[in-house]
């Protein structure tokens, strides 16, 4: 997995941590943030890459379409 995702990731556990008193933060702990920012960053990446797909297959579909209707000039 890239890493392009991965500073909005941190930003969204910075704004969670900022939410949780010191003793929230203190009882989940580094490491669980670290999990958090992870599971963050693969979701936005599976989004990112689910609508990626849907617009490929938007562009292979139209163009399937124009050989189609340039078949028929």
């Amino acid at each position: 997995m890239t890493h392009k995702h991965l500073p909005h990731a941190e930003r969204v556990v910075r704004a969670f941590k900022e939410k949780l008193s010191a003793s929230g933060r203190q009882h989940v702990g580094d490491k669980h943030f670290d999990e958090l920012t992870l599971m963050i960053e693969s979701a936005i990446s599976t989004s990112v890459l689910e609508e990626m797909e849907r617009a490929a297959d938007k562009i292979a579909h139209l163009a399937e379409e124009l050989r189609k209707g340039a078949e028929h000039l």
